[in-house]
């Protein structure tokens, strides 16, 4: 069993996930084990080092470390928003939790957004049923209205029988998604536009694509390609980099750009990380 991650969310990425069903994830990451010593919302944003505020919550999804992501030492600098150069959380009521950067990828099957009070009380909004069925929420919540077909460019795929699909690992199995149309038994919709099949692991090449480039002398990687424009991740957190491309902080120390002609990058560079099972 891989180790269980946690995320802090911002109020904006939580109402991404809650009414978007936003499924990319990466940034600043502990291990659930390590933090279950701040056990209120008001010991977190202080280890964080989060501003107040006054909703009286904030919000967490806990889910298994994606089976390509990989997890490195946050940058040794400081920054104008709360980093953790030293590689660790602010330490609160004697707890010292590690912290680290994780890459961009799609969330692991089985993840769960939490709410946690500020009075320690903690409750389950929605669970993520990997590529095919994306983010449902509990019966006693607000649905999940939106789901979105998983990019190519993140999140992990898999190739089977010489064709490739988006894929959720489970242990020795793959469910393999398709946003085509399957016709044999060995297939079933999901849901509008998707289709499922479960294969085992050995059968299958898993990996993750990683779609490189420069964009005005700044590293990047491609998220998503439509029509000969890209949305495209920073490859630093340098404010001054980010300010050149007139990139916006969708998470703390994450840059994105949108909307850049593909004409634009240069030094282009296709890879896969492949699953070492």
């Amino acid at each position: 069993m891989r180790a269980v991650l946690q995320k802090l969310l911002h109020p904006g990425m939580s109402q991404l996930v809650r009414e978007r069903g936003y499924a990319q994830v990466g940034g600043h990451v502990v291990a659930a084990a390590d933090a279950t010593g701040l056990r209120t919302a008001n010991a977190l944003r202080e280890a964080y080092g989060w501003p107040s505020d006054p909703s009286g919550h904030v919000d967490v999804v806990r889910f298994e470390v994606p089976v390509c992501a990989t997890l490195t030492a946050p940058p040794q600098v400081e920054r104008p928003w709360p980093s953790y150069p030293l590689g660790f959380l602010r330490p609160v009521d004697g707890a010292i939790v590690p912290v680290w950067s994780m890459s961009t990828t799609r969330y692991s099957p089985g993840a769960e957004l939490w709410r946690i009070s500020d009075d320690g009380q903690q409750e389950l909004l929605a669970a993520y049923g990997g590529a095919a069925r994306g983010w449902t929420a509990l019966p006693d919540q607000p649905p999940v209205e939106e789901w979105h077909p998983s990019s190519r460019f993140f999140g992990t795929r898999a190739v089977h029988g010489g064709t490739e699909f988006a894929a959720d690992v489970h242990g020795d199995q793959v469910e393999l998604t398709s946003y085509v149309q399957q016709t044999s038994t060995e297939w079933s919709q999901v849901r509008v536009g998707a289709w499922t099949r479960t294969v085992p692991l050995a059968a299958c090449d898993v990996y993750e694509l990683e779609f490189t480039a420069t964009l005005r002398g700044v590293p990047v990687r491609v998220l998503e390609e439509y029509d000969g424009a890209v949305r495209a991740l920073l490859l630093t957190d340098d404010p001054k980099a980010a300010a050149r491309l007139s990139a916006v902080m969708v998470d703390y120390g994450v840059f994105e750009v949108s909307g850049v002609p593909g004409t634009e990058l240069s030094d282009k560079r296709l890879t896969a990380d492949q699953l070492v099972a």
